[in-house]
């Protein structure tokens, strides 16, 4: 065998066991969540294990961001249900639930399950919030049985985060700290033109105030890959974080505010959703309860100076805490799958998601308040 030839087969043997253990790989990774998944079924098979299937990815996800197998349930009181994207696990009509990411889900795309049973629910989730769901979700009017979503009115609530209470031991930071910090407000931003104009909002505060921006908004720099350490830095530097949605529709709060809340830092919020139902008491200044941008700064100077004030937007986290885990969809999720099925179709699903005349967001607010 000639020099170049032996090369060549050298080469030709390396690239062929490449692919074989690549797909070695690709099949162990696969099998290792099927495994770990079956080997739930005996130890959970008298109660009847509730089968969920990941028909789409939620944004390349493929395990929608929620995690796969039976342990993601482990800390719901039902705790026999697992998930999978493994769609030739089973008939696909064997599958007690199917998700589908709303906005990305189209047949021409992702394909249709071929069978479907009766009592089979097929769930619309969606995290966006209307003004940014394309129009093509009414062409799938009559197709979902349920909705998932951070919507209050949705079949399983799947909100960004939540609060939960529990007594927590919790001490306040002292007023000597509290006047230490050197600086105002501060706002994480990349997305610069929103359908709530928070820009807008934005600037008329500045007018009167200091506000740092972070990210490609602004001229300070905060890698999404430090999270923590940026609001680490966040926290200790500033008193207060403008939590401003990118629209002002029904329901929609997002991390913004949860992340927040977990620090000692007070959020100012802005959006649509009824703060003093889903935030704990005492805890946000909302932007809507002012009648001027002059009103709303005249009071953040009040706690600025008064460090007393300020500290009583810190009592609540003794009796509650801000979870951003997504333990309270998973446990509905289960929980609904072992109570009776009701026969139940959004007949018109975009009708629901938008509103009779596409009122379930609104932009009236600030062009009335600046």
């Amino acid at each position: 065998m000639s020099g170049s030839r032996r090369i060549f087969v050298t080469i030709g043997l390396l690239v062929a066991t490449c692919l074989l253990l690549s797909q070695y790989r690709n099949a162990l990774l696969s099998q290792y969540t099927i495994n770990e998944i079956r080997a739930v079924r005996p130890r959970t098979a008298s109660t009847g294990m509730k089968k969920i299937l990941y028909w789409t990815p939620m944004f390349q996800e493929l395990n929608f961001n929620l995690g796969l197998g039976a342990k993601i349930f482990e800390n719901c009181t039902y705790t026999n249900c697992y998930t999978t994207y493994h769609k030739d696990e089973l008939p696909v009509e064997e599958f007690d639930a199917i998700l589908f990411h709303g906005i990305e889900y189209r047949e021409d795309a992702f394909g249709k399950p071929e069978k479907r049973k009766p009592n089979q629910v097929y769930i619309f989730s969606n995290q966006e919030s209307p003004i940014y769901t394309p129009h093509f979700i009414k062409d799938y009017n009559g197709f979902y049985n349920w909705t998932m979503s951070f919507r209050l009115d949705s079949d399983v609530l799947r909100p960004y985060g939540f609060i939960d209470k529990k007594k927590t031991g919790y001490r306040l930071p002292s007023i000597e700290e509290i006047r230490k910090r050197p600086k105002k407000i501060a706002w994480f931003v990349s997305n610069c033109g929103t359908s709530s104009e928070r820009e807008r909002l934005y600037n008329e505060i500045r007018k009167y105030v200091p506000v740092d921006v972070y990210g490609s908004c602004g001229d300070l720099n905060c890698p999404r890959s430090s999270a923590n350490e940026c609001y680490a830095t966040m926290e200790k530097q500033y008193k207060f974080y403008l939590s401003f949605e990118n629209s002002v529709c029904e329901d929609y709060v997002t991390e913004k505010l949860y992340n927040v809340l977990k620090r000692n830092i007070v959020p100012i919020v802005y959006g649509g959703a009824d703060y003093n139902t889903i935030a704990p008491p005492n805890s946000v200044i909302n932007v809507m309860d002012f009648k001027s941008v002059k009103d709303l700064v005249a009071y953040i100077r009040q706690l600025d100076i008064h460090p007393e004030e300020y500290l009583k937007y810190f009592e609540w986290k003794k009796d509650y805490v801000s979870d951003t885990s997504n333990q309270l969809a998973l446990c509905t999720l289960c929980k609904k799958l072992n109570e009776p099925i009701e026969t139940k179709v959004y007949s018109d699903l975009d009708r629901w998601w938008n509103g009779d005349k596409l009122d379930k967001c609104t932009t009236d607010f600030i062009k009335a308040f600046l």
